[in-house]
């Protein structure tokens, strides 16, 4: 796996596959006027976790990341796509590596400095930073 920081701009976008609400875990809400958005919950570091996954626009589709649901035997159905700029993590503090892997080539690694999980209050501010991208959106960006 290759791990760099370097040669990703500020200004690039960065997805993240957001699963379907459950009963007792939202996953999206309200935007304001601007659509959806993902939850802090979503944009967090589980327990045993030292980082977020995302992927790079630059190197894949939202699309593509849906449909790799499939090789872990999940219906990509009622899962979403957020977005968010390099900038938004950055502006928290938080550090990005780009941590491609066989089956994402855009795969990066999010974590507060010295690569450790990061705190809620980040989360929180990351998730308000993204938008849930819509179907058509989905189906029509491709890398850039």
């Amino acid at each position: 796996m290759n791990s760099t920081s370097e040669g990703i701009d500020n200004s690039e976008v960065l997805l993240r596959r957001v699963p379907p609400s459950a009963d007792h875990f939202r996953t999206i809400c309200e935007r304001g006027d601007d659509g959806f958005r993902a939850t802090s919950a979503v944009m967090s570091t589980r327990q045993d976790e030292q980082h977020l996954s995302c992927s790079r626009l630059k190197f894949v589709s939202p699309q593509f990341l849906l449909d790799d649901l499939w090789n872990d035997g999940i219906d990509p159905e009622g899962w979403y796509v957020c977005r968010f700029l390099v900038s938004d993590v950055r502006m928290l503090g938080l550090e990005i590596a780009f941590t491609q892997t066989d089956r994402d080539p855009g795969h990066c690694s999010i974590t507060a400095s010295g690569g450790l999980a990061y705190p809620n209050n980040k989360a929180q501010k990351l998730a308000r930073r993204t938008r849930i991208l819509t179907e058509e959106e989905i189906a029509d960006l491709s890398p850039q």
